[in-house]
């Protein structure tokens, strides 16, 4: 009889609704260690539930414990405090997870929102609308995902390249894209909250005005240092061989 009660007084509590609890985001196919940090001790009648959302995954009482059979063999138990390890998690398994204590009355000792997500998707970084002059260049990219995209216009000159737009967007839920300059590369960045990837373009190769002068201008005077060195050294070679030969001549 007393089991019916406790069972009544969780079905009660759902009622109520369930707040968020705290935010768990698990890469789709990992393991997330869920804590009960409460000190938990059951005597006779009393009972430990997980569970998620409104349906149980697994229950205790002082003596035994039952598992869901959607959850049966991937439920690990690593310390002795009722904190529970789910494994393999999947996009389905995202939801409230409540630990929760019925003893005279209902007590939850432990709550996290398990967001099960994919990897970033790699986006695309595309150029349009190029426009060049002598001294400076303006184009506009657009990066784009799966699910959304977003642009930015960039103004370069021969040193520097100011940005317009390309802050972060929401496509779907917890998933961001991004876009920036960085180390002469333009970046798109696509990212949740368990992995990023991103695709770049070179400035320089969409804008030839943005090439660094003083790096041509390196090169091109050691190579006319190396060349003239080249030619006083075969001229004294020459020189060397012409006297030799007025010697024998002698």
């Amino acid at each position: 009889m007393f089991i019916f009660v406790i069972l009544g007084l969780l079905v009660c509590t759902e009622a109520r609704g369930i707040s968020a609890g705290t935010p768990v985001f698990v890469l789709k196919g990992e393991d997330v260690l869920l804590n009960v940090t409460k000190a938990v001790v059951l005597v006779k009648f009393d009972l430990f539930f997980w569970k998620c959302n409104n349906s149980n995954i697994m229950r205790f009482n002082s003596k035994d414990k039952q598992v869901s059979a959607n959850y049966d063999g991937r439920l690990e138990f690593p310390v002795n405090n009722y904190s529970v390890k789910l494994k393999n998690l999947q996009e389905a398994d995202s939801g409230v997870y409540t630990a929760v204590v019925a003893k005279e009355s209902i007590e939850e000792v432990a709550k996290y929102y398990v967001k099960v997500q994919d990897r970033a998707s790699l986006p695309l970084l595309t150029v349009s609308s190029v426009s060049e002059s002598s001294s400076s260049c303006s184009f506009t990219v657009t990066c784009s995902s799966q699910d959304s995209h977003i642009n930015s216009t960039f103004s370069c000159d021969t040193r520097t390249c100011s940005q317009e737009g390309g802050e972060r967007s929401e496509g779907i839920p917890d998933t961001f894209l991004q876009v920036h300059q960085s180390s002469g590369s333009i970046i798109c960045n696509h990212s949740n909250h368990v992995s990023w990837t991103n695709d770049t373009k070179i400035i320089k190769d969409v804008c030839h005005q943005h090439d660094d002068p003083e790096g041509l201008s390196v090169c091109l005077v050691k190579t006319c240092v190396f060349s003239v060195g080249l030619i006083i050294m075969v001229s004294a070679v020459i020189t060397v061989h012409l006297m030799e030969k007025l010697n024998e001549n002698k």
